[in-house]
């Protein structure tokens, strides 16, 4: 190799001591890296709680409304039969069948019974359908009113109560609106038989009998306990029965004729 080529040589030499030590010295000036970041979790951390007052919040909340446990609505009411009522009748010693609610066009029982009998063997003749708080109206004045009455005057207690209208889909007899019979709510009492003598129609009793005033001892004692007593001398409509029924009015209002 002549002089020219050992110089080139030198020079190739000196050019890449050179860069070698500006690419180290550029290293060692450069800022190291971040160590990596860690791998996250699957499920997020939840956000801290806030301190004070607002943290508790959610469990005052649960304890007003238990679990499992949800505010009754009106519409869960809504059908729901007076089964104390019933569970009355049977304490009462009445003999009845319980019936499903009667809807026929806009007549209508809730929770209608048929009665055949009531306390003390009285038996109810013909056997009838009427909604629950009717029939222990009329068992409660059967057994504090028409039994005693029937001994003091008579001396013989009742066997037979003689309905004549019970439940029955019809308007009233003015045509205006529909009876309380319509809603299984009235009765029509026609008479009553008895162990030791005849039976007694309701009707025109020969005035200062026994028959009249047992009559109308009766008719006034339904007063108290029946909202509408009707009977002979009310109206033409009522000279040959008793009507009882438990029609609500504003102010307990209550008729008896």
């Amino acid at each position: 190799m002549g002089l020219r080529g050992r110089m080139m040589g030198r020079l190739a030499s000196v050019i890449g001591l050179t860069v070698l030590a500006s690419a180290a010295a550029a290293q060692d000036l450069a800022p190291p890296l971040p160590p990596p970041r860690p791998a996250q979790s699957a499920e997020p951390l939840p956000p801290p709680r806030p301190a004070g007052p607002a943290a508790a919040e959610p469990e005052q909340r649960a304890e007003k409304v238990p679990r499992n446990e949800t505010p009754l609505q009106k519409a869960d009411l809504d059908g729901v039969s007076d089964d104390g009522c019933v569970q009355r009748l049977t304490q009462l010693g009445l003999r009845f069948e319980k019936r499903p609610p009667v809807k026929e066009n806009t007549c209508a029982i809730d929770d209608p019974v048929l009665v055949s009998a009531l306390p003390g063997g009285i038996t109810v003749v013909p056997a009838s359908l009427m909604n629950c708080p009717v029939a222990e109206s009329i068992s409660r004045w059967m057994s504090e009113v028409v039994a005693p009455e029937a001994e003091r005057r008579f001396q013989s207690a009742p066997t037979k109560l003689l309905i004549g209208t019970s439940y029955q889909c019809r308007d009233q007899r003015n045509g205006q609106k529909l009876s309380e019979h319509a809603f299984g709510n009235g009765l029509d009492v026609m008479g009553f038989e008895f162990a030791k003598r005849p039976a007694l129609t309701i009707g025109s009793q020969m005035e200062g009998s026994s028959e009249a005033t047992f009559q109308e001892n009766v008719r006034k004692a339904a007063c108290p306990i029946f909202n509408t007593v009707l009977g002979p001398g009310s109206d033409a409509d009522h000279g040959d029965h008793l009507h009882l029924d438990l029609r609500q009015r504003k102010g307990d209002y209550r008729i008896c004729q």
